[in-house]
């Protein structure tokens, strides 16, 4: 089977190049807008082309696995591509009705589900899907899918920015193909590592491994991809400033795509040459060629690569001041992105939208635009940054129980040993006692065996609720990030923004802008001030725990709504930082949930330290809850407190009935 996506463009490195270039907009306009546009298409061209490897053959060894699912898995293959939604429903129909014998199948149906997210830009369903194919894989040593879903993989680490894990899984992925005797699959990754040293603009390396690539004995034989691999040296041609020389590869690959009626490769080269055309400021050259490209993916329902073209001709014609035109190509494109649920296209549409707004004078329309741009572009940078995360602490997880799980192994073999040898010297020796005491061990292993296995399931969950507490932490600073310090950065921005262009603001305006945007400076100093604070309080380190809980104490009591009082006892000494930092965000999260949930007038807090053990107790006078219906139901912070408490090998106790208060009572040990 063939590979099911390669690389695409990656949001981060768009937007990137989009703010670099628009501070330079002012002095040279037309020009630096017309080498944004080529550089972000250029990117996002080249990184979509490669899909055509997959979209247009089918592979031998796929026909032979498939069994009574072939012309399913025919279909589903080409709806991964058109469908991405419809493929994964079908996908999951065949899986449900596979026999636990046919593991190969199911091994392809993972896969498909994979790639179906995958073009939905969903990489963390994506990953999952992959690695759950790929451990089957592995269990029965299919080759053949290892090096496509190593190659998968691969791919999306490449579009998240971690090009060291790409490059992993691509090497992986050639070793595969050699161990499942199927060289002409290299091509297209040594097509792919091409790509990756590119990302990393090493122009040198890409062209190397393209060059390599090229003259493969498979890409002489299979002309989509030999036409796939020139569109990429063309592109760093044009990168490195070679204009005839990729114009000269972007033409051969032109000839092998209408020879072979390679519709989908034709498209995507009309799209790089109305790049060229752009970047080089021939906007009537790039207008003709960029029309092509959309009447090619039109006839073929192209959708993606329409919206693409789109975006280009859509830049050609805000270059010719023909705004209505501009705008109207834009707000197509948002329409598909909507309809196709990519994250991408959206980010892309905003941001032209806020170009051409602009372009026509309607400065709220365009802020309000770009506002939307900069929300959509941190969801990408976001799920860029959690999918890193969470790749990395699962795959130390799972390396972990790999661990511990041989480590069962071994115990239960040496368990089944001793059996034998049981079974051996009883028959030869007859020594009753020998055996009783040999039984007797035994059952001291197996309870052993059945303590580990408890304590990996308990590290499991342990460690699932730990970074559960990390990604609710990481979306609540987003989510202040981005409510209160980016708009009024935007708002700052927007007020500057008309005191640089309009020469003839009124001397009375202009102050009154310039009043606006200190006072939006002076707050976002005041937002910064405020989340640096939450995040590492100055006090712990001035003045201790003791004093920080002074501080929220004064905090609370100014409302005088709640008021809260406080004891300690044996805190004369700095704690150690972990466990200060830990109890001061559990203070916090206790603050927190009585004033949001328990309808408390009075809330009593006591720390107190000796030599072996911290205690805190909080006490409350609120409505109180019931415990057991809560063991139902999702609380991130009582969950949050009882993580960071168990890392510390402490204990949490909880005392709560209705209409009688509440009180939490917790232990940790000192070391």
């Amino acid at each position: 089977m063939e590979n099911e996506i390669n690389l695409r463009i990656k949001p981060h490195i768009c937007m990137a190049f989009w703010n670099w270039h628009k501070m330079n907009r002012i002095r040279t306009y037309r020009k630096q807008k017309n080498k944004r546009c080529f550089i972000f298409f250029q990117i996002i061209t080249f990184l979509l082309v490669i899909f055509v490897v997959s979209c247009h053959s089918s592979d031998k060894d796929e026909q032979d696995l498939s069994g009574s699912f072939k012309d399913q898995f025919e279909e589903i293959h080409k709806l991964v591509y058109e469908d991405p939604s419809l493929a994964r429903q079908k996908s999951n129909k065949i899986l449900q009705s596979i026999s636990l014998q046919d593991e190969k199948s199911k091994i392809i149906c993972l896969k498909y589900i994979g790639s179906s997210y995958a073009f939905e830009t969903n990489y963390s369903e994506a990953i999952k899907y992959y690695k759950q194919s790929l451990d089957l894989a592995d269990k029965i040593n299919f080759y053949y899918e290892i090096a496509n879903l190593n190659n998968n993989l691969g791919t999306i680490y490449n579009e998240l920015g971690n090009y060291r894990s790409a490059y992993i899984y691509f090497i992986k992925a050639l070793e595969n193909y050699d161990l499942a005797g199927n060289q002409q699959k290299k091509t297209g990754t040594l097509n792919n590592i091409g790509l990756t040293y590119l990302n990393l603009n090493n122009q040198e390396k890409a062209l190397g491994y393209f060059h390599k690539a090229l003259h493969s004995s498979n890409s002489n034989k299979d002309t989509i991809l030999a036409s796939t691999i020139l569109n990429n040296i063309a592109i760093c041609n044009f990168s490195k400033k070679q204009m005839k020389l990729g114009l000269e590869n972007l033409n051969r690959s032109i000839y092998l795509s209408e020879k072979t009626k390679n519709i989908y490769g034709t498209c995507v080269s009309y799209q790089i040459l109305g790049n060229m055309f752009l970047t080089e400021n021939k906007l009537d050259e790039a207008y003709e060629t960029y029309s092509k490209s959309i009447n090619i993916a039109k006839k073929a329902n192209l959708i993606h690569l329409l919206a693409v073209s789109e975006i280009g001709i859509s830049r050609v014609l805000l270059g010719q001041n023909r705004v209505e035109e501009a705008l109207r190509y834009a707000n197509d494109v948002m329409r598909v992105s909507i309809d196709k649920k990519s994250q991408s296209l959206k980010t892309d549409a905003y941001q032209l939208l806020s170009s051409i707004y602009e372009k026509k004078g309607d400065f709220q329309g365009s802020l309000k635009e770009y506002q939307n741009y900069v929300t959509a572009k941190e969801e990408l940078n976001n799920n860029t940054v959690v999918n890193q995360i969470y790749d990395v602490e699962v795959d130390y997880l799972n390396q972990l129980n790999k661990m511990q799980q041989l480590e069962l192994e071994k115990k239960e073999l040496a368990i089944s040993n001793k059996n034998i040898w049981l079974f051996f010297l009883s028959i030869m020796f007859l020594m009753i006692f020998g055996g009783l005491y040999l039984l007797y061990r035994n059952h001291q292993n197996k309870q052993e065996v059945k303590l580990q296995k408890t304590i990996i399931e308990l590290t499991k969950k342990k460690s699932n609720a730990a970074l559960e507490a990390e990604i609710q932490e990481r979306k609540r600073i987003g989510r202040e990030l981005h409510d209160s310090l980016g708009y009024l950065l935007s708002l700052a921005g927007l007020n500057a923004s008309v005191l640089q262009k309009r020469k003839d603001i009124s001397d009375e305006k202009k102050n009154e802008l310039l009043n606006s945007l200190m006072e939006s400076i002076n707050d976002a100093f005041d937002e910064v001030r405020s989340i640096s604070h939450n995040l590492a309080p100055s006090l712990l380190s001035e003045q201790g725990l003791k004093g920080a809980l002074k501080n929220i104490s004064d905090r609370v009591n100014q409302s005088n709504k709640l008021k809260m009082s406080f004891d300690t006892f044996g805190l004369n000494h700095k704690l150690d930082d972990l466990m200060e930092n830990v109890l001061y965000r559990t203070l916090q999260e206790i603050v927190n949930n009585t004033i949001k949930h328990a309808e408390a007038s009075e809330l009593f807090i006591q720390i107190a330290k000796d030599n072996n053990q911290i205690t805190l107790m909080a006490e409350d006078n609120g409505k109180g809850f019931d415990i057991e219906s809560l063991k139902d139901k999702s609380s991130f912070g009582l969950s949050h407190i009882r993580s960071w408490i168990e890392n510390l090998n402490g204990t949490i106790h909880i005392d709560s009935k209705l209409n009688r208060g509440t009180i939490i009572s917790i232990l940790i040990p000192i070391e």
